[in-house]
């Protein structure tokens, strides 16, 4: 009897343990599609109009004072409408609560300056989003920021 209450055990817990894995698993999913559909957003309507759509109420931009969508206007205001910026995750990761998590990658951001000539500015570093679940089960972004490359 004993051995047998000792395999229904491991076969709980495996089981549980399996669950468990597939449950983060499909968090990493849920996260990085967010962050794609954060990118597709912002190569189509702007960085303004992506981050004011992904940006949990309080969440915070690195190098911003304000939180939420003030920090987003306060940031995007400086740029023109026809800069675009685009990232692609490297790496995501949840926490095994399963309702924080995050991706980190690189980004361009690109701004056109016609009186310069032809060839828009262009800045590349890397980023980092902490993405939080919300009640509704989508994901926002809590914290966000970018590193830029250096000088070359």
């Amino acid at each position: 009897m004993k051995t047998r209450n000792a395999v229904v055990m491991v076969s709980l817990l495996a089981l549980l343990a399996g669950c468990s894995q597939s449950r983060a698993d499909k968090a990493k999913a849920e996260i990085l599609a967010a962050d794609k559909a954060f990118c597709a957003l912002s190569v189509k309507e702007g960085p303004k109009a992506a981050f004011l759509a992904y940006l949990a109420g309080d969440g915070k931009l690195l190098n911003e004072e304000p939180v939420g969508t003030d920090a987003v206007n306060s940031l995007y205001r400086q740029l023109p409408a026809t800069a675009t910026l685009s990232w692609e995750a490297s790496f995501v990761d949840v926490a095994a609560s399963g309702d924080l998590g995050y991706t980190w990658g690189r980004y361009i951001l690109s701004i056109p300056l016609p009186k310069y000539g032809p060839t828009p500015y262009v800045k590349r570093g890397t980023y980092v989003t902490i993405w939080k679940r919300q009640p509704n089960g989508s994901w926002k972004a809590e914290l966000d920021g970018g590193n830029p490359d250096g000088q070359k």
